[in-house]
This record gives C-alpha cells, sequence and structure tokens, in this order.
C-alpha cells in the first residue's frame, strides 16, 4: 500500500463531517459536536475500508444471474446493507450524546453516509485504474526491456560467426597466393579469436582495450596486404578511458577492407580519430567491382547495438571519403 492510499481515507474521513459541521447554521456546541464528529470519522474510514477489501478482493463479491456476473449491483447492495447497519446502530444503541441521528434526523444521516460512500467509491475507482495502469506500463517497460537484451544477446552471438566467416573468406584468398602469410595469418588469428569470444559476452569495453585489439587486427591486415592498407590512430589518452561496444573498431576496418580495392599503387587509407566526444572512423573511396562473401551484418549490426546501448551511429559518404561516426559512452565500467 502506498502513501497516498494509507493517507486520503483519513483526510477524507475527517474532511467530510468537518464540511458537514461549517455548513450547519445553527449554534454549535464544540463540546456536545466533537463525539459526535469522531463517530462520524469512524463510521465514513470503516465505508472507506469495506470498499477497499471489495475492491481487492472482486472474486468474493460476484453474484451470477444466469452467465451476467453482477458485480456493481453486489458492490451497491453491500455498502447499503452496510449503512443500514450503522444507521441501526446508530439509532437504537448509541446514547444520545454521541449519536448522530439524537442531532438531524435519520434520513439525513443515510443521505450523508450514501453520499460519502459514492464519493469513496469514485477516489477508490481512480486509484484502482492508476495503479492498473502503473502495472500494465511496468510490464511494458520489463516487456521492452527483455525483448531488448533479447536483441542484443541475438547481436552478440552473430559477432563471432561474422568475425569468423570473414577472416576464414581472407584466410582461402591468402591460401591461393601465399602459403607462408597464410600460416603467419592463422598464428594471429587465433589469438584473437580467444579475445573475440570474451568481448563478445561484454556490453562494453574501455576504448584502450579496444585500440588494442584493433593494432593486433591490423597484423592481420599487414600480413595480407602487405603494404596496400594504411592505418593512422589519433585518440588522446584522456579519452582512452571511455567506453564502447566491444569489436565495433575492427569490424568497421573490416568492412573498409571488404568494400574498397587496396594496392600499392592506390593504398586504402583508414583514419580513427577523436571529435566532440565522438569516434570517427573514415577511409577513402575505391570500391571492389563485385564484393563476395556479404552477409549484410557489419553495419547493420553495429547501428542496431549502439543504438541499444549508446546511441545511434552515423555514416555515409563525404568528399570522397566513407565516414562512420559513433557516439561514446563516458560512464565508467
Amino acid at each position: 500500500m502506498n502513501r497516498i492510499e494509507r493517507i486520503l481515507p483519513i483526510i477524507l474521513s475527517l474532511l467530510l463531517p468537518g464540511l458537514s459541521i461549517i455548513s450547519n447554521r445553527g449554534d454549535l456546541d464544540p463540546i456536545q459536536a466533537f463525539p459526535k464528529y469522531l463517530l462520524s470519522v469512524l463510521f465514513l474510514y470503516s465505508i472507506w475500508q469495506l470498499n477497499d477489501y471489495q475492491f481487492k478482493h472482486p472474486d468474493w463479491f460476484i453474484f451470477r444471474v444466469g452467465e451476467t456476473k453482477m458485480v456493481k449491483a453486489v458492490f451497491v447492495l453491500t455498502n447499503l446493507l452496510y449503512i443500514c447497519f450503522i444507521l441501526v446502530l446508530d439509532y437504537f444503541l448509541l446514547p444520545s450524546w454521541i449519536s448522530l441521528s439524537s442531532a438531524v434526523p435519520i434520513w439525513v444521516v443515510a443521505t450523508r453516509l450514501t453520499m460519502a460512500s459514492l464519493i469513496f467509491a469514485v477516489f477508490q475507482q481512480a486509484l484502482k485504474m492508476t495503479k492498473k495502469q502503473e502495472s500494465l506500463y511496468a510490464q511494458n517497460l520489463l516487456l521492452q526491456t527483455e525483448k531488448l537484451k533479447s536483441e542484443l544477446e541475438t547481436m552478440k552471438q552473430q559477432i563471432n560467426p561474422h568475425f569468423l566467416f570473414n577472416s576464414l573468406n581472407t584466410l582461402i584468398d591468402l591460401i591461393e597466393e601465399d602459403q607462408k602469410k597464410a600460416v603467419g595469418f592463422v598464428r594471429v588469428f587465433s589469438n584473437l579469436y580467444r579475445v573475440v569470444l570474451q568481448s563478445s559476452r561484454r556490453d562494453f569495453v574501455f576504448l584502450e582495450d579496444e585500440l588494442t585489439f584493433l593494432n593486433d587486427y591490423w597484423e592481420l591486415l599487414k600480413i595480407r596486404f602487405n603494404g596496400a592498407v594504411h592505418l593512422e590512430v589519433n585518440i588522446p589518452d584522456e579519452m582512452r578511458k571511455v567506453l564502447i561496444p566491444p569489436l565495433s573498431l575492427q569490424l568497421l576496418i573490416e568492412n573498409a577492407v571488404k568494400h574498397n580495392q587496396a594496392t600499392h599503387e592506390n593504398p586504402l587509407r583508414i583514419e580513427v580519430f577523436e571529435t566532440k566526444d565522438t569516434l570517427v572512423i573514415q577511409n577513402n573511396i575505391n570500391p571492389k567491382p563485385f564484393v563476395s562473401y556479404s552477409e549484410g551484418l557489419g553495419l547493420e549490426n553495429l547501428q542496431k547495438r549502439f543504438s541499444l546501448l549508446v546511441a545511434p551511429i552515423e555514416y555515409g559518404e563525404d568528399n570522397e571519403l566513407f565516414k562512420v561516426i559513433l557516439p561514446l559512452k563516458k560512464k565508467q565500467l
């Protein structure tokens, strides 16, 4: 029970009899009126508790006529019977110094109690609807959270096959070109894949750890392209403790290599730098005539992960450069 549910019945039970006393134009003796006031408060509070009990246990107050549930009718009947009980108690059993009907006719007491019961029912119905809406909102929020978690886990599971699939394709090309390079590639790749398995279980890593992994991945690219791909990283030291979803930079470098030609005459130049609390990864555009083994998971996966964890990324062509802007999360792990 929240604070409003505890305080509201007390306030209304104290307020309604007070308004009735204030509206009385006759001369009132405070000493004589006080016991009657307390009795009115007690009666009203008991009516609220009766209504509240019916709202909380509706199944106990269901009366069926055929297939029709007479919930509201039973609710009204229960209140009327309880008011009749109060009137009998007040009129026949209570002494005159405390009895409400000793000061005003019994029908006036009945009317006031009935009106108070209706007012209580309105307030209690409003509280019930508010709690129901809050419950539905909480359930919806929980479902949305679980859905987002499920989507994030699905995308994280895509990282490992995506990295493995593209690396194996690179290995196939190397085997055809230079078997010695292929052997070196496998050695570096085995160490990298161990890091991939560990990182993909986490939502965030420090940027400095991501850059360390990128340097190791860069060793694979040097083995394959032998100087045809240039990587320049310019990140200030104070930015290296920010957070970033794991394998983000590797995926973007891989995406640039996959879609662009790289030769000694026309090298692929990739830059990674920080600007305005974001990370920019850009490369010159020299598209391949045909891109093989494209799963379409790269940027799409990255966009979804950043949208769920940080904020949407921005990417597109700008002055013959393909540029990706990653938002950074500055909160510590």
